[in-house]
């Protein structure tokens, strides 16, 4: 049916890691695409960028989700589960965290990605109003990504 399959390396599943992305890529066909999610590959530990210079031709979608370096530093020494760091907050949006978008993006640019970049937070609305986490996101993101040289089609 003409659909692209892009794998979404997460943490909690069997390919959370840089290497573990990497060896799927490497052993998987080109119509086995990538998708870059920010936020699970900081949290694993791995470099985006470092993914997007290795598999640019595959990449067809990215997840821009930021982490909160303190919870991630405290998650990771207490080696806490996937779901606790993520109920003590791990994630956020794009410019509530620790992540550099800048560099990230500009890779991108230079490799001609023009697919969607996606903000997204994984937190618990409780604690985060989805609505205005996702406005501060989008703006942080928008307005990086034209510094960037990305046009941005809303």
């Amino acid at each position: 049916e003409n659909m692209p399959l892009a794998y979404h390396h997460h943490m909690g599943t069997v390919i959370e890691t840089e290497n573990e992305t990497s060896r799927l890529m490497e052993s998987t066909i080109d119509s086995v695409k990538l998708l870059i999610d920010t936020g699970h590959m900081l949290f694993a530990q791995g470099n985006s960028i470092k993914l997007i210079n290795k598999f640019s031709e595959k990449l067809i979608h990215v997840h821009c989700k930021d982490i909160r370096k303190v919870v991630l530093e405290e998650s990771l020494k207490n080696d806490s589960t996937f779901r606790q760091a993520f109920l003590d907050g791990a994630f956020t949006v794009p410019g509530d965290g620790c992540i550099d978008y800048k560099p990230f993006l500009k890779v991108l640019k230079d490799k001609n990605y023009s697919g969607w970049l996606v903000v997204e937070a994984e937190q618990d609305p409780s604690k985060a109003n989805p609505f205005e986490y996702a406005k501060k996101g989008y703006n942080y993101l928008n307005k990086t990504a034209k510094e960037c040289g990305f046009e941005i089609i809303s």
